[in-house]
């Protein structure tokens, strides 16, 4: 397995951008990490993302603010920061990242450690930020992995920084270093080819004591322009932990942050660009007439998100792509500005796809994508915005596009909305605008989360003097209501969040490592095109993954939508999974009683659900069986599941049957939702599992 994926990896590398002056590839091969506190899923944390802003309307918190004017000023002033809230972007989270986190440093000594990137030419930066890694490790999430608590940025012409200057300086004020946004700060006066990063003290793991230097991203900004993307780094004596598909210096600057796309505040009124073709094409393409020729630096290409379906940008661009400029309109003597596969695509994640330009020049700018199927077939492709970039400015906004194959059915897409200067959710706007007003956001969150830390101590002690001055026993009992409300509260709160980790876990266990497994898939099957057979297996098992993370993301999404959370609606989802998973049985599904509308729980349905799925993978896994049986009886203060197989069984009454993980796995299922759970089995007569529950 060490070998395949060192082809693997070894055969992307060598797929990068085809064209001399574009970016080194910044797309490695999915993979998981091992475990050892290095391969990370990186995620967006909830303050970033989206704060718990939810006041309490506790009966403590209705008596403290009859009898207490400053919490009144304390809520007034929460109101008016949930409003500023309102004005700003708010941040698409981004699907988890298994690969290409940043930069971390590696086992040497030496100090101070640093990152330097050779941006290529001189250049005056506007601004610079510094992306932070946060990541979950051994079930906690730690903010701001590897981000030192001190450091400088520095700029020079001189590569070994004989000469510099100093344009930021930083410091977290936790020991740890703990940072949960990106640094941004804009600097001016300053000119230089080489930036340097430099961790004057390090973050430190309490539990290790290990010292370490990491880097998700870093941004040199100029105008409009991240000028760092694709450009090479160089670490202290070649201090980084290079893990091909986890960590490595390059990808500190790939362009690909956990933040995606730079959306503004503003609702985007169309979705992009829509192609598609009238019959069987082996080629479509898009273009862009600037109006007059000129220099090209970058051209950055923003993906769409179709409506109907929820985004998924390993499966939403399936073609390759190509990116000429020409002076002529068709393409005469054009200049290949980048060249990219499906799986490079896809791993740019909701960020834009960056494209570099060393000496590009020219009028028009066509973007090509190519039918690689066996047999011509009609093409449909989509994208939200193309930006092309002269110096530091995008130049195409507004401007005209051609089409071989534009959609006819108009509404949302047509050619003019791929420069419009939206996405297909909200308005694109530059770096710099974007960093400055996320900071403005989380300084906003921050300041709100103050606030109700503030709020809550001044509830509990207006609550404890009530209590301390009151005489009366009907105060006594009322204070011990109160406390008994609070108290609910917290564990309604521990509740919730047990449940996001169950569910997030959910997501990251069986569709990440689905995800991982089908890009791993199909990249060993193009190195295998010699090997029919091989060919054949590999893209077989793409398929049996896919179609069991399709299912089983239709599983979250069933769980968590809202509306769907009575028992007539689970007993419509029992049904569906039964003729899903037992297509090759003959089986029968009987209800006795009378489903109900009212609501359940949602940690009760997920459990439930999860329960009963696992007997039916069971018996399609092991059980060998030809029928089953399945009776779900109602009644008023309980539900009684009975599934019934005449499989091979096993004798799970003999006293020296141990139970599987399996079997541990439902109990405990059962035991979280207060359930009763029989199984019997004898080897030859089938087993049939038993399920009491009380009604929540």
């Amino acid at each position: 397995m060490f070998l395949r994926s060192a082809v693997v990896s070894s055969f992307v590398v060598s797929c990068v951008l085809c064209a001399a002056s574009a970016q080194e590839s910044p797309f490695p091969v999915l993979n998981t990490g091992d475990g050892d506190g290095r391969g990370l899923p990186e995620i967006v944390p909830l303050d970033v993302f989206e704060p718990r802003i939810n006041p309490r309307q506790t009966e403590a918190d209705r008596l403290a603010r009859i009898f207490n004017s400053d919490l009144r000023e304390i809520e007034e002033q929460q109101a008016e920061i949930l409003s500023d809230l309102k004005k700003l972007p708010q941040v698409t989270r981004e699907l988890q990242r298994f690969t290409g986190f940043g930069y971390v440093s590696g086992d040497s000594k030496q100090r101070p450690k640093w990152l330097q990137m050779d941006l290529g030419a001189m250049v005056e930066p506007d601004a610079i930020a510094l992306f932070p890694v946060t990541a979950e490790v051994n079930g906690e999430t730690v903010y701001g992995y590897g981000f030192p608590r001190s450091f400088r940025i520095d700029i020079s012409n001189d590569a070994e920084f004989r000469n510099y200057e100093t344009v930021a300086e930083g410091r977290t004020d936790e020991p740890t270093g703990s940072r949960r946004w990106p640094y941004f700060k804009k600097i001016a006066g300053y000119s230089g080819r080489y930036i340097r990063v430099t961790a004057t003290s390090l973050w430190r793991n309490t539990e290790t004591n290990e010292d370490r230097f990491a880097l998700s991203e870093v941004m040199v900004l100029r105008g409009d322009r991240n000028v760092a993307v694709g450009r090479p780094v160089k670490t202290v004596a070649n201090d980084s932990s290079e893990r091909s598909n986890q960590w490595s210096k390059r990808y500190v600057t790939d362009g690909v942050t956990t933040l995606g796309n730079p959306h503004g505040a503003e609702e985007s009124p169309t979705f992009g660009f829509r192609s598609r073709s009238k019959g069987p094409a082996s080629s479509s393409w898009v273009q862009i007439d600037l109006e007059e020729s000129m220099p090209i630096s970058e051209v950055r290409v923003v993906l769409a998100d179709s409506p109907q379906t929820i985004p998924d940008p390993t499966v939403r661009f399936p073609y390759p792509m190509k990116i000429e400029v020409s002076e002529s309109p068709d393409m005469r003597e054009a200049e290949l500005l980048g060249r990219f596969t499906p799986s490079q695509i896809s791993l740019s994640g909701d960020n834009p796809l960056t494209i570099p330009v060393k000496e590009g020049y020219g009028r028009y700018v066509r973007l090509t994508v190519t039918n690689t199927k066996e047999k011509s077939s009609p093409m449909m492709f989509e994208l939200a915005e193309l930006q092309v970039f002269s110096e530091f400015q995008n130049v195409s906004t507004g401007k005209t596009v051609t089409a071989l194959s534009p959609a006819s059915n108009g509404g949302k897409w047509a050619p003019e909305y791929l420069v419009d200067g939206f996405s297909s959710r909200r308005k694109l706007v530059s770096y710099q605008e974007w960093l400055s007003e996320l900071e403005h956001r989380n300084n906003l969150i921050r300041k709100w989360l103050e606030k109700e830390d503030e709020r809550r101590d001044l509830v509990d002690s207006t609550v404890t003097r009530g209590v301390t001055f009151s005489a009366s026993g009907l105060a006594g009992i009322f204070a011990f209501v109160l406390i008994a409300l609070s108290r609910a509260r917290v564990k309604r709160r521990h509740d919730l969040e047990d449940l996001r980790q169950r569910i997030a876990s959910d997501l990251h266990d069986d569709i990440g490592s689905n995800l991982s497994s089908i890009a791993l898939l199909a990249e060993l099957g193009k190195t295998e095109t010699d090997e029919p057979e091989l060919v054949i297996e590999e893209f077989s098992d793409i398929k049996v993954t896919a179609d069991k993370t399709i299912e089983s993301m239709r599983d979250i999404v069933w769980l968590i939508r809202p509306g769907e959370e009575t028992w007539a609606q689970m007993l419509t989802r029992f049904r569906e999974t039964a003729s899903k998973l037992l297509r090759a049985h003959e089986y029968q599904f009987e209800v006795i009683g009378s489903s109900h509308d009212d609501r359940l729980p949602l940690a009760f349905k997920r459990d439930l659900f999860l329960i009963y799925k696992e007997v039916l993978n069971n018996i399609v896994k092991h059980a060998q069986a030809h029928r089953v049986h399945i009776e779900v009886e109602v009644r008023r203060s309980r539900i009684e599941l009975r599934i019934k197989d005449d499989g091979i069984g096993f004798n799970n009454l003999d006293h020296e049957f141990r139970e599987g993980n399996g079997l541990r796995n439902l109990r405990m299922r059962a035991q979280a939702i207060g359930a009763n759970l029989k199984v019997k089995s004898a080897r030859d007569e089938g087993t049939s599992v038993q399920l009491t529950i009380p009604m929540p």
